[in-house]
């Protein structure tokens, strides 16, 4: 799988999933986290207090993801959903 865009622009890993309130999400089981988003995977929280899909790791940029950090086209980092 890779990194791949969304229809709303949005920078996703593998195929985009639209969840229930319109937002994408990457490949997975979609979830919606304590704080009412959504994400493909179990529900985690990360140390800034968002949730993200797979083990909190915190990206290059100072943001957290699930995951290995991905770079995307437009710089920012996303995960791969990995625990």
């Amino acid at each position: 799988m890779s990194v791949r865009i969304a229809p709303d622009g949005t920078y996703v890993f593998g195929q985009p999933q639209i969840a229930p309130d319109g937002t994408y999400v990457g490949e997975g089981r979609i979830q919606i986290a304590p704080d009412g988003t959504y994400v493909a995977g179990q529900p985690r929280i990360a140390p800034d207090g968002t949730y993200v899909a797979g083990r909190p790791t915190i990206a290059p940029d100072g943001t957290f993801v699930g995951g290995k950090p991905l770079i995307c086209p437009d710089g920012t980092y996303i995960g791969d959903g990995s625990e």
